[in-house]
């Protein structure tokens, strides 16, 4: 009897176990839930804790509210000079209205796929009015704010708030990479000879002065010479004949001299004169008569 008095006690108690199992849900801090009652929704609970729904009537989804990144693979999109290039993003994104995505896309994994499917659109989208140039100057943080915007809009409609969306890499595909580099190289050569050009202009500009002064300098150095010259000439005649006209006689042998030194300085010098010339009238006699 004490048996099936236990036997019956543990059945009660097992059946109220699960009853209170099927009468609560526990919401962790990182979670949302909506309770739904025969497939139509009764409520959102955000707060975190124990909660009561009507057991084999009420069901509990539940969704991450967290911050969530969605890695998007690596896609080709076609510029509007019709250029491809291959880029890489990621987007951050959080569920902030669950009822909206359970009613779009039933759950998290059918909101991240058409999250997504929007992100690749629209850079599909925003890729496609650019020039690839502008894709690969500065210009890509505007671009990159056009895809966030627009993301976040269509995103807001399934109840998924779009906190950020970046650009990891943009790469030229193989086939268009050598082109692309050819075209670089020739702007960069461009604007070589244009410097070059501006340079050579420049040095003939500066050399040209340079000698136009130089000119200018020598002619008046030879200017200034010349002067100079005239007036030690006039200096030395003056001088001259101011010895002169004091000892003629004096005068005259040291100009003889003078003419003997360079006549005869290196002594290979061969003249023939008269003996009785007056270039010798100094070797007669000390007196030179």
């Amino acid at each position: 009897m004490k048996n099936t008095k236990a036997i019956i006690a543990l059945i009660i108690l097992g059946f109220g176990m699960i009853l209170f199992g099927g009468a609560t849900f526990q919401v962790k801090e990182t979670e949302q839930a909506i309770v739904l009652e025969f497939g139509e929704w009764k409520e959102t609970v955000r707060e975190a804790g124990i909660h009561f729904k009507v057991p084999f009537i009420q069901n509990v989804i539940f969704f991450d509210r967290r911050i969530r990144i969605l890695d998007m693979q690596e896609m080709t999109v076609i510029t509007a000079d019709q250029k491809r290039m291959n880029v890489d993003a990621f987007a951050e994104y959080m569920i902030e209205d669950p009822l909206r995505v359970y009613q779009a896309v039933v759950n998290e994994r059918g909101a991240e796929n058409r999250l997504s499917t929007i992100a690749e659109s629209n850079l599909r989208k925003v890729f496609g009015v650019q020039l690839l140039q502008n894709t690969l100057s500065g210009e890509r943080e505007d671009l990159r704010r056009s895809i966030q915007d627009a993301v976040t809009i269509e995103a807001a409609g399934l109840g998924i708030k779009v906190v950020d969306v970046r650009i990891k890499r943009t790469d030229l595909p193989p086939e268009n990479s050598a082109p692309i580099f050819q075209s670089m190289i020739a702007d960069r050569n461009q604007v070589a000879r244009e410097v070059r050009a501006r340079g050579e202009e420049e040095a003939l500009r500066i050399t040209s002065k340079a000698e136009r002064d130089r000119t200018v300098i020598l002619a008046e150095a030879t200017r200034d010479s010349e002067k100079i010259r005239g007036e030690g000439d006039a200096i030395a005649s003056k001088t001259y004949a101011d010895a002169y006209n004091k000892d003629a006689e004096f005068y005259a042998f040291y100009r003889s001299m003078e003419v003997y030194k360079n006549s005869m300085k290196n002594g290979d010098t061969s003249m023939i004169l008269s003996p009785d010339s007056e270039f010798f009238k100094y070797f007669e006699n000390m007196g030179g008569q």
